[in-house]
């Protein structure tokens, strides 16, 4: 492959990293202002609440997550190529490497969510006091998989690969330092929300920490479309 094939390749894959992690976030954005049902109330409250929604929210919603986390992905794999330098290198690949176990987990708990949670809202609409009484535990039960689970998404997706990857932005010198130090600050307070949620300590702050790492995103996506941009005007033709 010669110079100007390779160099277009990546002015294209700058172009697909900014957009996927621009439109990644409006995708999560969209989703969890959409999510009006409390999954930590009583399980009999979440079940009747979410009957009460059309069959197609809830999927909608939780594909809605799924889709945004894995363009966020295809934005760090885009943010490792720009990465050269030792330690950033080191960095940013351990964060794809992480954010891809994380994305994995986030597309189990909202396959669950979309399929098997709704599944069980759909029949208790016309349910019995008895066949109620059933769904509700396995409801309760479901529910306790998907606050792991969930648990599991912040530490692993939220969290440790924002730390890295904010470290690894932050010490190369191909972007602004403060940046780095923005996605470390939304990756190490979702890692610390996330493990205490894994010891059963509900803090309720994880959306704060999910905006800073959202702003992180949406001027990442901006830097990498304009490295495109200057790619692309110097391999134009004088």
């Amino acid at each position: 492959m010669n110079d100007t094939n390779r160099h277009g390749g990546e002015q294209l894959l700058f172009r697909i990293g900014g957009v996927a992690a621009i439109l990644g976030t409006v995708l999560q954005v969209a989703a969890g202002t959409s999510q009006t049902v409390r999954l930590d109330n009583a399980t009999a409250v979440a079940l009747s609440a979410l009957a009460e929604q059309p069959d197609w929210v809830w999927p909608v919603i939780s594909f809605g997550f799924i889709f945004g986390a894995l363009l966020w992905v295809i934005a760090l794999v885009a943010l490792a190529s720009t990465l050269t330098e030792g330690a950033s290198w080191v960095l940013g690949t351990l964060a794809l490497v992480t954010a891809i176990v994380g994305v994995t987990l986030h597309a189990i708990d909202g396959a669950l969510n979309a399929v098997a949670l709704e599944g069980l809202a759909r029949n208790w609409v016309g349910a019995s006091e008895a066949e109620r009484a059933t769904l509700t535990q396995n409801g309760d039960l479901l529910l306790r998989i998907l606050q792991g689970t969930w648990a599991g998404v912040i530490t692993l997706y939220h969290g440790l690969p924002f730390v890295l990857a904010g470290l690894a932005v932050a010490l190369s010198p191909r972007y602004p330092a403060w940046l780095g130090w923005i996605g470390v600050i939304g990756g190490a307070g979702s890692l610390l929300i996330g493990l205490a949620m894994l010891l059963g300590v509900q803090t309720y702050l994880a959306v704060p920490f999910a905006v800073v790492l959202s702003f992180f995103m949406v001027v990442l996506g901006w830097l990498l479309w304009e490295k495109a941009v200057q790619g692309a005007a110097q391999l134009a033709p004088l």
